[in-house]
C-alpha cells in the first residue's frame, strides 16, 4: 500500500509530465509566444510541421496566412532546378562533369569550361546578376530590362573562387538555360511536366502573377506592394533561381516526395544531392548543422515574401514557414522553438529585458568584419537591434544576466566586463567585438 508521501510524489511526477506534454503536444506554445508580438508588428507567419508522419499547422500574427496561402518560395526554386538537372543526369542526357560549353554558346565573362556540378554547388565564382538593382527593377517595371538577357550583364568571374562555396543566383540562371537546351522546352513547361503534375501540386505555379487564387498579399517596408507585382519580374529576373509560387501544403508534398520516395529521383541521386558539394551546400540543398544534427532544405527571400524549411532525414520530421514580407520576423527564435517542439523539448518564454542593466548600451556600433553599422535603440521599454543598410529592425530579448538575443537573425550581444562602449557579438559560431561609435540621446 502506497504511503501518502509516495502518492504525493506520484501526483507531482504526473503533473510535471502533463505540463511537459502540453508544452510539446502541439504548436500552441509557439502561437502563445509569438502571436501578440507579430500582431503588434503587423506581421504574419504560417507554419506547417510534419512530425511522426502527421502534419500540423498554425497561423501567427496578422493577415490570416495559412497552409493554403500562395506565396513566392524565392530561392527554394533552386532545389526544383537541381532536380530537373539531375533527372536529365539519370536519363543520361548530361553528366555533372559536362561543361557549360557543351550546351550553350559562349557567354561573355562566363568560363565555358565550368562544369554543371560547380554551378549546382555554387562553386563557380560567377558574378551575381539577379541581386543588382533588384528594387529598382521591381518598382520600375522597365520593359527593356524585362525583355533583355540578364546573362549579357554578367561581369568577369573570379577564377580564384572556382571550387569554393560562394552563393550566387547566376549559377541557377545558367542551369535554367541548360535545361531548356537539353529538353527543347521552356524551363516553366519542364517544371509543370516533371514535378508539379506528377506530384499533383495543384496550387503551385512556375512564377508569380497577380491572378493566382489565394495569393498572399506581399508587403515590403510596411506597404502593400501588390500593384507592383509583374509576372515578368518573377519569370525573367528570378527565373530558375527564384520564380516559383506555392503553398505550404504543396511544399510538404514536394519535400516528402523528394526525400522519402523515388517519384522525382532515385534514392542514390537524392543521396548525392545531400552529400556532394561542400559543408554548406549540396546540389540545390543547404546543409545546416543544429546541435549535431544535419538538416536539409532551402530558404528563399524576395520582395514581399520569405520562406524557410528544414528536413531531418533521420526522423523524416520537417517544418516549413513563410511570411508575406521580405524577411521572416523573429526567424531564428521561431525556428529554434519549432525545432524544440519537433524534438520534444520545452519552449521557453521570452524574458523581459532588465532595462536598467542594458540601457547604457544603446548607441551606434561598427561591425568591422562586415563593414556594417548597427544601432541598439530603446523605445517604449523595448530594445531593438537595427541595421538600416539591411532594412532590419529586430526586437531584442534577454538571454541571461549579461546577454541579449536578437530574435530575427540570431545575434547574441554580451556585456564585456568594465566596458560599456563595446559588446561581444556572436552569430552562427562567429564571434567578434563591436565598438560604440556614438551614443543615443
Amino acid at each position: 500500500m502506497k504511503t501518502l508521501h509516495q502518492l504525493l510524489l506520484l501526483f507531482i511526477a504526473l503533473f510535471i509530465k502533463h505540463i511537459a506534454y502540453t508544452q510539446t503536444s502541439d504548436l500552441t506554445a509557439v502561437s502563445n509566444k509569438y502571436d501578440s508580438i507579430l500582431k503588434e508588428q503587423n506581421k504574419g507567419i504560417s507554419i506547417l510541421v510534419k512530425k511522426n508522419d502527421k502534419t500540423e499547422t498554425v497561423s501567427l500574427g496578422n493577415f490570416n496566412l495559412d497552409q493554403n496561402s500562395v506565396f513566392n518560395i524565392g530561392s527554394a526554386t533552386k532545389t526544383f532546378t537541381a532536380i530537373l538537372i539531375l533527372q536529365e543526369y539519370e536519363k543520361g542526357t548530361l553528366k555533372l562533369t559536362d561543361s557549360i560549353g557543351a550546351f550553350l554558346t559562349p557567354i561573355p565573362n562566363i568560363d565555358s569550361s565550368l562544369t554543371i556540378e560547380t554551378l549546382l554547388a555554387h562553386e563557380s565564382g560567377l558574378d551575381e546578376i539577379i541581386g543588382k538593382n533588384v528594387l529598382d527593377i521591381f518598382y520600375g517595371k522597365d520593359d527593356a530590362i524585362y525583355n533583355s538577357n540578364l546573362l549579357d550583364q554578367v561581369e568577369k568571374n573570379n577564377p580564384e573562387m572556382v571550387g569554393s562555396f560562394d552563393y550566387c543566383n547566376t549559377n541557377y540562371f545558367v542551369l535554367g538555360r541548360i535545361i531548356e537546351k537539353v529538353t527543347g522546352q521552356s524551363y516553366f513547361d519542364v517544371l509543370r511536366e516533371c514535378i508539379f503534375i506528377p506530384l499533383k501540386m495543384r496550387n503551385t505555379y512556375p512564377y508569380v502573377h497577380k491572378n493566382i487564387p489565394n495569393l498572399a498579399t506581399p508587403y515590403y517596408e510596411e506597404k502593400d506592394v501588390t500593384n507592383y507585382l509583374d509576372y515578368r519580374y518573377f519569370a525573367n529576373i528570378a527565373y530558375a533561381a527564384g520564380s516559383i509560387a506555392s503553398t505550404l501544403t504543396d511544399m510538404e508534398i514536394f519535400y516528402t516526395s523528394l526525400f522519402e520516395t523515388e517519384q522525382l529521383l532515385k534514392k542514390e541521386t537524392v543521396k548525392m544531392m545531400m552529400e556532394s558539394g561542400n559543408q554548406h551546400y549540396g546540389l540545390g540543398l543547404f546543409k545546416t548543422n543544429i546541435n549535431g544534427t544535419t538538416y536539409y532544405g532551402h530558404g528563399g527571400n524576395n520582395i514581399g515574401y520569405a520562406f524557410r524549411n528544414q528536413y531531418n532525414p533521420a526522423t523524416t520530421d520537417l517544418y516549413l514557414m513563410f511570411s508575406n514580407s521580405r524577411t521572416i520576423p523573429s526567424k531564428n527564435s521561431i525556428s529554434n522553438d519549432v525545432l524544440a517542439y519537433i524534438n520534444n523539448n520545452p519552449i521557453e518564454s521570452f524574458r523581459n529585458i532588465d532595462i536598467d542593466n542594458f540601457k547604457k548600451y544603446t548607441g551606434t556600433y561598427f561591425l568591422k568584419e562586415a563593414n556594417l553599422t548597427l544601432k541598439i535603440t530603446l523605445e517604449n521599454n523595448k530594445m531593438y537591434l537595427v541595421s538600416e543598410a539591411q532594412g532590419v529592425k529586430s526586437e531584442l530579448t534577454q538571454q541571461n544576466e549579461k546577454s541579449l538575443y536578437d530574435t530575427t537573425v540570431g545575434v547574441i550581444l554580451t556585456q564585456i566586463q568594465n566596458d560599456t562602449n563595446s559588446l561581444s557579438f556572436s552569430q552562427n559560431g562567429f564571434t567578434t567585438t563591436i565598438s560604440k561609435i556614438s551614443s543615443n540621446h
